[in-house]
This record gives C-alpha cells, sequence and structure tokens, in this order.
C-alpha cells in the first residue's frame, strides 16, 4: 500500500466513525457544539467549596493498611503554553524556587504530624506540575532527597516524574538524569504535545521536534520507562500534520503513548489563553469538532497498527502491564491518595480536598502550622456511588464484586433504566461481573460516564443536549 492509500483508508475509516459519533451527538450523548469537559474526578475538581484541614479531615480515618499513593506538584515553567489550565510561575525565579520547596517539605511534615506517622507509605508516587525538572539539579537532587527521608519506599511500585523535553537534555538535563536514577526514579513522562515545529510554536511550547526526540532517548538510554503524551484538536494541527506526527511518535523507542484532546475551557486552576485565541496566520483557528474527533481516531489506528493498544483510558502502551500505577490506583481501586504543594489534591475514600492554588496563601497557611487546604468536601453516599461508577468505567471497567465492597450496593440495583439505555444503544456492555465500555463507548468515554454525573454536576445544561433518548439528563435519579 502507498503512502497516499493508506492516509486515505486512515481518513475513510475516521470519517466512518465520525458519522457514529454525530448520530450519537443527535441523540443527546454529546454536547451540541461538541465541547466536552474531561471526566477526571468526582465531583468535577472545579467544583469544590471553601473549606480548611480542620473542617475538610474531621473524622477521617487513615488507612488501615498504612499506604497512600503521593502526588507532588511543583508549579514552575520555562513558560505559559497556549493550552495550559494551571497556575504557576515563569522564568528563572530561583529564589521562589527555593522558597517553595522549602515550604513544600514543611507541609509534608505537617501532614506527618497531623496523622501522627513517622513515614508515607507509597504504592506509587507522581512528582507533575509544571515542570519538576525546571528546578536547578542541585535543589532538584535536595528535594528528591528530603522526599526520600519522609517516604517508607519498600513497597512503592513506580516512581513518576512529569517533563518537558528540554528539561533533561543538555548538560543540566544530564545531570537532573543521573539524580532521578539515584533517587530511585522509574518512570518518566514526556510532555512532547507534537512533533510538528509550526505546532509547537503555536502552543508556546520551549521545544523543537528534534530536542523531542533526543529527550526520549535519552531517557531510553538511562533506563527509565517512557510514556510520551501528544495533545490533538490544537490551533495549528490538520489531518495531515497530525499523520505525520503520529507516525513519526511510533518510531520513537518508547513502550506507552498518551494522547489527549485539547480542553478550551478551564479545568484547573488557571484559565488559558486558549479561550481567547482566535488564529494567528492562515490555517491555526482551533480545529472543528469533526476534524479533532477524526485526528482521534487516526491516532488510535496508527497506534493500534505498531503494536499499541488501550491500557488505562486514553493511554496505549505495547505491554498491557505498562501502566500509570498512580492513575490506576487513583481512578479504578480508587485507593488513598495524598497531595503536597500548590493546587495538590488529595482523593481519599471518603473525601476529596485541594490546597490553595495561590502562592501567598499557600505560605502563609504553612507558616501559621495549618495545612494549606482551601477547597474541599465530604463525598455523600449517593456522591460515592455514582464516584465508584464514573472513574472505574470511565479508565477500564467497573467489578461488580469491588463495588459492592466499596459503595455497600450492588451495581445492578442503581441506575437501572440508565444503564439500560447505555447498553441499548452501544455504549457499554455487562457480562455478569464487570461492566466495561463498548468500543464506540471508549472513544465517547468522557460523555459516557458524565451520564452518571448527578444533574449538579453534569459539564453542561440541559439545553445544550439535543432531546434524544441519550440526553445525560433523563432517567438520572439513583433508583435503588
Amino acid at each position: 500500500m502507498t503512502s497516499n492509500e493508506r492516509k486515505k483508508q486512515l481518513i475513510l475509516h475516521a470519517e466512518e466513525v465520525f458519522s457514529k459519533v454525530k448520530e450519537y451527538q443527535d441523540m443527546g450523548l454529546i454536547c451540541k457544539d461538541g465541547d466536552f469537559v474531561p471526566s477526571v474526578h468526582y465531583p468535577p475538581i472545579t467544583r469544590y467549596p471553601d473549606t480548611n484541614a480542620d473542617e475538610c479531615l474531621k473524622d477521617f480515618e487513615y488507612p488501615a493498611d498504612g499506604f497512600m499513593d503521593v502526588y507532588v506538584h511543583i508549579p514552575f515553567c520555562i513558560r505559559h503554553c497556549l493550552f495550559c489550565h494551571y497556575p504557576g510561575k515563569t522564568g528563572e525565579c530561583r529564589d521562589e524556587k527555593e522558597k517553595y520547596v522549602s515550604y513544600l517539605i514543611r507541609e509534608i511534615d505537617l501532614y506527618l504530624k497531623r496523622f501522627n506517622i513517622e513515614k508515607l507509605k507509597p504504592r506509587s508516587i507522581l512528582l507533575g506540575g509544571g515542570t519538576p525538572t525546571y528546578l536547578p539539579p542541585q535543589l532538584f537532587d535536595h528535594l528528591l532527597e528530603e522526599l526520600g527521608k519522609r517516604m517508607d519506599m519498600s513497597c512503592c511500585k513506580q516512581y513518576n516524574v512529569d517533563h518537558d523535553p528540554n528539561s533533561i537534555i543538555g548538560e543540566e538535563g544530564e545531570q537532573r538524569l543521573k539524580i532521578m536514577k539515584k533517587h530511585g526514579i522509574t518512570r518518566l513522562t514526556i510532555g512532547i504535545q507534537s512533533l510538528d515545529d509550526d505546532v509547537l510554536k503555536v502552543m508556546n511550547r520551549s521545544h523543537n521536534a528534534e530536542q523531542a526526540e533526543e529527550a526520549v532517548r535519552k531517557a531510553v538510554e538511562y533506563g527509565f520507562d517512557v510514556n510520551i503524551e501528544f495533545i490533538y484538536g490544537h490551533p495549528g494541527e490538520t489531518i495531515d500534520n497530525w499523520i505525520e506526527v503520529m507516525d513519526r511518535a511510533v518510531r520513537l523507542p518508547v513502550g506507552e503513548i498518551q494522547i489527549y484532546r485539547l480542553k478550551v475551557q478551564a479545568y484547573g486552576d488557571r484559565q488559558g489563553k486558549i479561550n481567547t485565541y482566535e488564529g494567528g496566520r492562515q490555517g491555526t483557528a482551533i480545529p472543528d469538532f469533526k476534524t479533532t474527533m477524526m485526528m482521534k481516531q487516526i491516532a488510535i489506528d496508527i497506534l493500534n497498527e505498531n503494536g499499541y493498544h488501550e491500557t488505562l483510558r486514553r493511554v496505549y502502551a505495547k505491554d498491557k502491564r505498562v501502566f500509570s500505577h498512580y492513575a490506576y490506583n487513583q481512578c479504578c481501586n480508587m485507593y488513598d491518595q495524598v497531595g503536597f504543594g500548590l493546587t495538590g489534591f488529595s482523593s481519599y475514600h471518603d473525601r476529596f480536598d485541594i490546597n490553595s492554588q495561590y502562592f501567598d496563601e499557600y505560605y502563609s497557611k504553612i507558616d501559621s502550622g495549618e495545612l494549606p487546604i482551601t477547597r474541599g468536601c465530604r463525598r455523600s453516599r449517593e456522591e460515592q456511588i455514582r464516584q465508584a461508577i464514573i472513574l472505574p468505567l470511565k479508565n477500564r471497567s467497573v467489578i461488580k464484586s469491588d463495588f459492592l465492597r466499596k459503595t455497600g450496593v450492588n451495581f445492578d440495583d442503581v441506575f437501572q433504566k440508565k444503564t439500560e439505555t447505555l447498553k441499548k444503544y452501544g455504549l457499554i456492555e455487562d457480562n455478569g461481573k464487570v461492566v466495561k465500555l463498548t468500543e464506540i463507548g471508549g472513544f465517547l468515554a468522557d460523555e459516557v460516564c458524565e451520564q452518571y454525573n448527578s444533574n449538579m454536576y453534569k459539564p453542561f445544561p440541559r439545553e445544550n443536549f439535543a432531546d434524544g433518548p441519550l440526553n445525560p439528563y433523563l432517567d438520572n435519579e439513583l433508583s435503588e
């Protein structure tokens, strides 16, 4: 098959899939304008009321086995990307970085004191941001050293760090790779986002495609498990250059590739400039809904034909045993997870909290001997049930025995009409023990899983959806 024939085949299949997507949109599953909100937490992370540590953590029962998954947030980057929805500081700001790291360590110590434990026992750790490796090497080494003193690593299965490509190349990059190896980090996620230099410029990324590929080779050379990320539906992307990017991506020596759709409206604590973006030169407008969905299917087809298959939602690996333990533990097992740092969030078995998004407030609370929690909630019984469907279903599957253990109710006794409707229209399947999304259901995973959101947490008003059998406001009572 020639390259042109293959391209036509990829486009034809993507158009066929979009025709199905359009049918579901006309039935009310998808917002009329095609917009979406990623189903990452429940209730959604932007909807938590104000609170404080004493109120939110009152009567909290520490896990009996003592384990937590751990998130550490580093809110520094070289520059803000066009698509970014998270607060942080850009540029060198070395004094600020040193101050922040010192307060981050103090926050962890406050946590240990509050829960009367000597060390955390992580199943997995994720350092995210921001760009953790944008810390100067010596400060980065100090942070990892201090984290190590406060962690019992004997049962930690995976130690992850997020990166920008140019933070692990060059002389300083080499130092950071050595530092991470020394401290037992096992998995690197590299935010490549594109391998098209023109698209990277529109994104306001600080690297080019050649630097991204160099970063991947360096990380692999040092023996890390490597996961690389790409955005689809971004200004500057076309079907043609997206095919080229995905073809280039699968030739890189990595075992794991993830793709995610551009989000225009904020789902973090900072509204990115993307929501006011009107396009620069010709061809850099935000792609329309059809083009964006076609990009997604084209990526899936290219990944599949090169031996990559979905392990967690929107993440593809050559080995099904390769995936983020942090994401799996939080979203599928719903284990207790604690987060530190600016906007760091904790997702516990019965509640959720998130730290301040403001540097001064974060510092002030720690100076007062208080954990810097500013928002959060304890989930009601109904919210627990909804969460136990939405997160596992979105990311892998609902195992009915686990659902019963976590909620005290049988899956078959709740949301019966809604579940039957989703089965009727080919979006979920149930073998009696496990409920999971079908192929097309997985393609539309956010929209399908948000069917189980309570009405107050639906991503859009009822009138934004067609008045069809899959309108998410229908049959939305618990119904047990």
